[in-house]
């Protein structure tokens, strides 16, 4: 039970953030290769001069913060421990080939029916190094 009046409420995953070297690049993967929209880019100052790069893109009710640090050994150092991003889909083998054709390279060269999860599921890699998971519901 939770308490809506004074103490606020936990209501869901807002976003995920991602830290990139290339934010063109990265945000270009997630419109173009993967289909989700860009609806926000914002430009952050930092104190020496230089700016934090960020661009929100989404798809359905998943929300990625795309994040170019203004200082980029940043992106190294502080990997934080997000292990994955899980983006759900409906007819996973189709979007699997169309993905191929644009040059997605995935882990397996098929996706894998995951009893346990009673799902189907394949990983790759996005263009900043961030481990992707295409997941269907059976």
């Amino acid at each position: 039970m939770s308490c809506t009046c004074c103490q606020g409420q936990m209501i869901g995953l807002h976003h995920i953030g991602v830290r990139t070297t290339d934010l063109a690049k990265t945000q270009a993967f997630y419109t173009d290769v993967l289909g989700f929209e860009m609806f926000k880019r914002v430009s952050l100052p930092q104190p020496n001069g230089t700016a934090t790069e960020i661009a929100f893109v989404r798809l359905g009710t998943l929300t990625l913060e795309l994040i170019q640090p203004a200082d980029l050994t940043q992106v190294e150092k502080e990997t934080g421990m997000v292990q994955h991003v899980a983006i759900a889909v409906k007819g996973i083998d189709g979007i699997v080939e169309k993905l191929k054709a644009k040059g997605v390279a995935f882990r397996t060269e098929e996706p894998v029916n995951n009893e346990p999860l009673n799902a189907k599921l394949i990983f790759f890699t996005g263009a900043a190094g961030e481990t992707l998971e295409l997941f269907e519901d059976l």
